[in-house]
Order: structure tokens, then C-alpha cells, then sequence
């Protein structure tokens, strides 16, 4: 159950549009860092170069104007960087040999910094111009300007400062607030829109699984609104639908109704008329057989309209019941009785699992008899030679419950929710035994009138089960 609800959640609408919004805001927020570190590379590196092609401008003329590299030294003594600051200074004579070099911070260890093997030619000396050099042991990049000297020397001046690392780590920790920010943002707006989305799809789903389940069209169904113009168009069209369709069941049930009101009364004229023949005497056999026929035909069809009547009546929800306390018990024992010749015909096995103390509920007697003559009469119909029927009760403090069970034709999975629909009549039951489909509509409405419940158990070939709940007799 855990599980299939977790599953439910990966796979609904809400979860991928919450998904993709932080997608969306992921590549986002990598793309304004990958951007953004270009650009503060290349500012951060710029201006290094600038600043290392002053030092180094400035430090020729210093050298020019001195005899040696005594002055050098000691202006480069003098100047105190930033310790986040990397400076470099190293003079390469003719031959390649260094005769200076200083580094700042004075414990930078740079054991692979244009280390040359002197030469035996000037040419081997590096060439003048901005270069780039990158410091392992410090993560860091450091611009190197190479000026030839004018007595064939090579000043090298380098320089990075920690304003590329420094501008790095502050958008870092800003895009990691923005990071949490969106993922609090795409959270929201995916359940902001999941709510203007589907709030009317899950209406409307909801309106639709009620219809399938109950065929309830008559009750209609709740307007459906969204802010979204699609939707509540979608909406719109769904209620108007629904309506047309309720309209028209109620006015098919009250075309039926109408016409079993109606067809009473011929009826009654038909059967009097072949009950009037029928007692000629010297009638031929023949003619006898037939009216006899007509007379059975028409308490057929009256039966079948008061049904009608009645299914009607029971909808309607006034239906008065002379509710009394009785013995279930002995009302099931009845009835049994009253079905076990018909069984023995059909070569079924009609038996009760009943307790032998007496279990009280409070209904209205006779009506109650109608409902469970019909879940036997039913099981009987659709059990085929050499079948069983079986009805048992369980109890509890608040209410007693039969079971009718068979080991028939059984009820396909879909149709279970349907066979409590008046008119309504399975494949297999059309095909097994002829009728309206009013009997199951009656015996949920008369239960319902008791508030009871009833609901069947069933699989198809196998047998079904029918359930019925009332109120036990304090």
C-alpha cells in the first residue's frame, strides 16, 4: 500500500511539473555560473596583466637607471603586497643563467617556475612578451610579462592576486542562496500551479469515477471553475454534458414510469376478458391452453411493471416502512424453504450456515422478505446442475450480516459496480435467463431505506457472493 502510494506520487502531474521547474531553475543557476566565472576569469586576469606590465615598466626604467640589480632588490624590498598577493621578479643574464629572483610571500616555492638549463645562445632565452603560468601547490594563475633588456638581459615580472579566487567564492555562496531559493520557489510554484491545474481535472475525474461507479448522472455534477481559460472551458462543456445526459435518463426512467402506470389498466382489461372466456364451458383444449397463456402472460407483465413502480418509488425516497423488531434467523429459514423444491429441480444444493440463536434486527418485515427471496431467487437462476447455494451470517454489536453465495456464472469485474443500475443486465445474465434488471435496484433501495448496506464479491465463472448489512436489534 506504502509503496503503490509512493509510486502514485512519482507518477503524477504534480511531481513532474514540480521536476521540471527545478530542472529548469538548475540549468539555470549552472549556466549563470559557468557564465559568470568567464567573466570574472577574464576581468580578474585583465587587470592582473595590466598591473604586472606597470610593475614591469616600472621596473626597467629602475634597472636602466641603475649599474646592477643592487637598486632592484631594493626597491622590490621596499614595496609590501597584500599576502593575498603573488609577486614575482627574476633577471636571466645572456648566458640563462638567474641572477636575481625574489618571490612574495618569501615562502612560495615555485621549483618549476621557467626553470632553464643556461644556454649556450641568447635565442634560448624566453621570449619577450605577456604569458600565462599556473601555480599547482596554490590553485592560482599568474601573469608573466618578459621584457628583453636593453645590456640583452631578461627581466621577468609576475603577478596574481586572489581577486579572481575571492570574486569565485562570493558568487558561489550567492548562487547556492539562489539555488535554495528556487528550489523553495519551484516547490511553490509547481504546487501554485498544480492547484490552478488540476483542482479541475481531479473534479472532474472525480465527477466521472462517481458517474462509473453509481451511474448517478440524474444527481448531476458540481460546476467545475478554473482560472485557466482552456480548463474552465473544459469544465463548462463537462457540466453541460452531464446535465444533458441526466436530463435525458430522467426522462427515459419517466417515459418508463408513465408507461408502466399506463399499461396496468389494459392489462387488468386483457386478463379479466381471457378469464371471462375461460370459464365457458365446451371450450376446444386448444383455445383453453391458449387463455390460460394470456393470464399467466399478464401477471407476468404486471409483475414486471410493479417493479417499475416500485424501483421508482424506492428512488424517490419515500418509501414508508413498518419497522419492527424480528427474527432474521427464521425469515431466512422461510424463504429457504420456500426455494428448496425449485433447487432440488435444478439439482442444486440449497443449504443455511445459520446460528442457532436468534439474531434480531429491526426492518420492515415484508420488504425485507422481497430482498432476500430475490438474492436467493438470483443465485438459484444463474447456478448451473450440480451447483451450490449458501447462505450464512457473521454479526457484530451493530449490525448483522447475510451472505448469499453461490458457485454460479459469477459477474465480470466491470460490471460489478452496474448490475445496482435499474434496467441494467450483464452479458451473461441476458444470455442465462430473461428479465428487466429491476431486482437488484429494488433490493439495494430497500436496504438503503433500512440503512443498510449491500455490495456483491464476485468472479466471473467462479461464483459471486451478495452481502447485505442491517441494523441489529439492541
Amino acid at each position: 500500500m506504502f509503496f503503490g502510494r509512493i509510486n502514485k506520487v512519482f507518477r503524477s502531474f504534480a511531481f513532474y511539473l514540480c521536476l521540471g521547474y527545478l530542472v529548469v531553475y538548475a540549468l539555470c543557476t549552472v549556466s549563470i555560473y559557468v557564465l559568470a566565472s568567464q567573466v570574472i576569469t577574464k576581468s580578474a586576469r585583465g587587470y592582473d596583466r595590466q598591473d604586472v606590465t606597470a610593475e614591469s615598466e616600472e621596473l626597467v626604467e629602475l634597472i636602466q637607471q641603475s649599474a646592477g640589480s643592487n637598486l632592484l632588490a631594493e626597491q622590490v624590498t621596499m614595496e609590501r603586497y597584500p599576502p593575498s598577493t603573488i609577486f614575482i621578479v627574476r633577471v636571466i643574464n645572456r648566458r640563462g643563467q638567474v641572477e636575481y629572483t625574489m618571490t612574495w610571500p618569501k615562502k612560495i616555492d615555485l621549483p618549476d617556475w621557467r626553470v632553464y638549463t643556461p644556454p649556450q645562445e641568447a635565442s634560448s632565452l624566453p621570449p619577450a612578451g605577456l604569458s600565462e603560468y599556473y601555480i599547482k601547490p596554490l590553485g592560482r594563475h599568474i601573469q608573466i610579462q618578459t621584457t628583453l633588456l636593453e645590456d640583452g638581459r631578461v627581466l621577468q615580472v609576475g603577478k596574481g592576486s586572489f581577486l579572481e579566487v575571492d570574486q569565485k567564492s562570493m558568487l558561489a555562496r550567492m548562487l547556492l542562496v539562489f539555488a535554495l531559493l528556487s528550489t523553495l520557489f519551484s516547490v511553490l510554484s509547481g504546487i501554485f500551479m498544480m492547484v490552478i491545474t488540476l483542482r479541475p481535472i481531479h473534479h472532474i475525474t472525480d465527477s466521472m469515477s462517481h458517474i462509473i461507479e453509481t451511474g448517478a448522472f440524474e444527481t448531476g455534477a458540481p460546476p467545475v471553475k478554473s482560472l485557466i481559460a482552456e480548463l474552465d472551458t473544459l469544465g463548462r462543456l463537462f457540466t453541460i454534458v452531464t446535465e444533458k445526459y441526466a436530463n435525458l435518463i430522467q426522462a427515459m426512467r419517466q417515459t418508463m414510469d408513465n408507461i408502466a402506470h399506463d399499461f396496468r389498466t389494459p392489462l387488468t382489461r386483457i386478463r379479466g376478458a381471457a378469464e371471462l372466456a375461460l370459464n365457458h364451458r365446451d371450450l376446444p383444449q386448444d383455445v383453453s391452453d391458449t387463455l390460460a397463456d394470456i393470464i399467466e402472460d399478464c401477471d407476468s407483465a404486471k409483475l414486471q411493471l410493479q417493479n417499475l413502480m416500485d424501483a421508482r418509488e424506492m428512488e424517490s425516497g419515500f418509501v414508508r416502512l413498518n419497522i419492527r423488531p424480528f427474527n432474521l434467523t427464521k425469515l431466512i429459514d422461510e424463504i429457504v424453504d420456500l426455494y428448496t423444491l425449485v433447487a432440488e429441480e435444478k439439482e442444486i444444493s440449497l443449504k443455511t450456515d445459520l446460528p442457532t440463536a436468534d439474531m434480531l434486527v429491526r426492518g420492515d418485515r415484508p420488504r425485507l422478505v422481497r430482498v432476500f427471496a430475490n438474492l436467493i431467487d438470483n443465485a438459484i437462476k444463474y447456478t448451473p446442475q450440480r451447483g451450490s447455494v449458501i447462505v450464512s451470517f457473521t454479526a457484530d454489536d451493530t449490525g448483522i450480516t447475510t451472505c448469499v453465495r453461490d458457485t454460479g456464472i459469477g459477474i465480470p469485474q466491470e460490471e460489478l459496480a452496474l448490475i445496482w443500475q435499474r434496467l441494467f443486465r450483464g452479458q451473461q445474465a441476458r444470455e442465462a435467463e430473461k428479465g428487466l434488471g429491476l431486482g437488484l435496484n429494488i433490493v439495494q433501495a430497500i436496504v438503503a431505506a433500512h440503512g443498510g448496506k449491500v455490495w456483491a464479491d464476485s468472479t466471473s465463472g467462479q461464483g459471486t457472493a451478495f452481502y447485505v448489512t442491517l441494523p441489529r436489534h439492541p
